[in-house]
């Protein structure tokens, strides 16, 4: 882990950033779902082989943490 672990319990619908993941607006992930303690997310701006993965909280951060804006169209 590379930062501090989040401890905000995200919603469904909720932008993420990963913990590992360049720190811009082209990583930017939503969460989908949450399974046992796990949250589905996918990548907003980015296509990929993977439709979607499974992260802990810890590993979720805020994007204003990062000062990246999320806006919302």
């Amino acid at each position: 882990m590379n930062y501090k672990p989040n401890t905000i319990d995200w919603k469904v619908g909720d932008i993420v950033i990963h913990d590992a993941d360049e720190k811009n607006s082209s990583m930017l992930m939503e969460v989908n779902d949450l399974y046992c303690g796990q949250y589905r997310t996918s990548y907003i701006n980015r296509k990929g082989s993977v439709p979607f993965y499974w992260n802990l909280k810890e590993v979720l951060h805020d994007p204003a943490r990062f000062d990246i804006k999320v806006e919302i169209v």
